[in-house]
């Protein structure tokens, strides 16, 4: 029995689709993705002769017409969209390389402690992402923190910014927080941990061991991302903005949404780790400096477009990033309220992770001191003043000095905390 057109064309054209990410996955994107197309258009063949081989010729032309209608989006996944050569990177003379592992280096970025005021202590940066790198703006701001006597170190995570590319199946969490562990011990001296956004998943699972424990003198959490193991919850307060003032959010080009949502960046991220479909270097290149500047938009206040306009973006790695956010969130959770270290958590008055997320860290730790920095977003140094507030009140909690800003949120009002936000 014949089909009527009407069903039979977008049955068929589902039917090429789902043989195309069928062998797609089941061969990795093999010589990228050409025998998955290849089997595609013998599917669309087939289909297309079986329905039509006693059909009118007209009937044979329309569905013809679709079946190359329903290969053509197939054919465009497997076109290159940016080049698979990396752009060599400028020099710096604070720029390190460091072995973490077999295989893998970190690129590190060290500003000693002026000698007369040496504290014999290091503050090492921890960046979020993941799959991002040190900024422009981390390296300005830290590297103040040098002046006040502290050893500084940020480092860029594995398969961005001066990092080195591994095979995609080692963009794990756990492979992070190996390469931490690695880094503070080359370290090797009291160290003062400040973790922004993934950062603080990041060194959460780190701290799970008492090896790093022992090197951390302080914890200092800025705009928390989800603690390991966190799932993705329907909870407004877990999945939506919950910040009364405005972020500094673009709404993208159509150019740039087109690089952002095109097909072939996302099945080559979620397709099998070591998938052949597009090179990890391409998706580098695919993400330039305007599809960056939309990414990191909405982590500074509204107002603050000038410091916007002096990021400088560095190498993005969509395929760690997606690789070790689903890692992460498999994650234990682990529980540290009883470590020595004391742990202070900075929040941004109109960060764009939902409150409820850094709510969820009081179920892990048990933060001496929080503040809410006002007049910045997601990265709480994002201004003058914010660096301003940021920088004092580290130094002060390294020093035990009294802070200037309110001890807020704490445990007990971390409901109300959420609740005014709204």
């Amino acid at each position: 029995m014949r089909l009527p057109v009407a069903i039979a064309v977008p049955v068929h054209m589902l039917a090429v689709w789902l043989t195309f990410m069928a062998v797609l996955w089941i061969t990795r994107g093999v010589a990228g993705g050409v025998p998955a197309l290849c089997l595609a258009i013998a599917a669309a063949g087939l289909l297309w002769w079986r329905s039509v081989r006693r059909a009118s010729r007209r009937r044979a032309v329309v569905q013809g017409a679709f079946m190359l209608l329903a290969l053509a989006p197939l054919a465009y996944v497997l076109v290159p969209l940016a080049s698979s050569s990396l752009a060599p990177l400028s020099g710096d003379a604070s720029a390190e390389s460091w072995p973490t592992g077999p295989g893998r280096t970190v690129g590190v970025y060290r500003y000693p402690a002026d000698p007369a005021r040496a504290r014999h202590t290091a503050l090492v940066f921890v960046h979020g992402g993941p799959g991002a790198y040190v900024r422009d703006i981390d390296r300005a701001f830290f590297a103040s923190f040098a002046h006040a006597g502290f050893e500084v170190v940020l480092y860029d995570q594995v398969g961005a910014g001066r990092s080195s590319l591994v095979s995609p199946e080692h963009y794990t969490h756990d492979d992070n927080v190996r390469d931490l562990a690695a880094v503070l011990a080359r370290v090797n001296m009291p160290t003062v941990l400040v973790a922004q956004s993934y950062g603080a998943t990041l060194v959460t699972s780190a701290l799970a061991d008492a090896q790093v424990r022992k090197r951390v003198t302080h914890l200092i959490l800025t705009e928390p991302g989800r603690v390991p193991g966190a799932r993705l919850s329907t909870d407004k307060s877990l999945s939506e903005k919950t910040t009364h003032a405005p972020d500094a959010t673009l709404a993208p080009s159509a150019a740039v949404m087109g690089r952002l949502m095109t097909p072939r960046a996302l099945l080559a991220a979620f397709l099998p780790a070591g998938n052949g479909l597009a090179s990890q270097e391409e998706l580098i290149n695919l993400y330039t400096p305007d599809v960056q500047r939309v990414l990191v938009s909405n982590s500074f206040c509204k107002g603050d477009t000038a410091v916007l306009d002096s990021f400088h973006p560095g190498r993005f790695n969509l395929i760690a990033n997606v690789r070790v956010s689903r890692d992460a969130a498999r994650a234990a959770t682990p529980d540290l309220h009883d470590i020595a270290p004391p742990v202070m958590m900075l929040l941004g008055e109109c960060s764009y992770i939902p409150r409820g997320r850094a709510m969820e860290y009081f179920g892990v730790y048990t933060p001496k001191r929080a503040h809410l920095i006002p007049g910045v977003g997601h990265i709480v140094w994002g201004n003058a003043r914010g660096q301003e507030l940021t920088r004092d009140a580290i130094v002060r909690f390294v020093d035990a000095a009294p802070g200037m800003l309110p001890n807020e949120p704490t445990k007990a009002g971390a409901q109300r905390f959420v609740d005014d936000g709204r």
